[in-house]
């Protein structure tokens, strides 16, 4: 299962790097509302990590508000949600990950 969703994090973090690359290099004219209700969406299902990079290493729409605010504000509701379910699943034994 681990593998699963290791796998699916990098796959969905692969994606907006691909998408903000080819949107960088080739000026694909897409509304620029149409873009950043996609990368909310891509950063929703996980990929807010490869959004927040790949907008940082090409200097893509840094001051947008979606990358600038939300995206960030997603992760960490994103990342305060798995510590808690990994504290449940330990029997709220702080990560405690020692067999018994």
């Amino acid at each position: 299962m681990i593998n699963f969703i290791i796998g699916y994090l990098i796959v969905v973090n692969i994606v907006p790097m691909i998408l903000i690359y080819v949107d960088y290099t080739f000026k694909i004219k897409i509304k620029e509302d149409v873009l950043m209700f996609i990368y909310f969406i891509i950063g929703l299902i996980g990929g807010g990590i490869g959004v927040i990079i790949t907008s940082q290493m090409f200097n893509y729409r840094r001051d947008a508000k979606i990358i600038k605010r939300w995206i960030p504000l997603i992760l960490f509701v994103q990342v305060v949600t798995a510590f808690i379910l990994v504290c449940k699943i330990n029997e709220w034994e702080l990560l405690d990950f020692r067999s018994n």
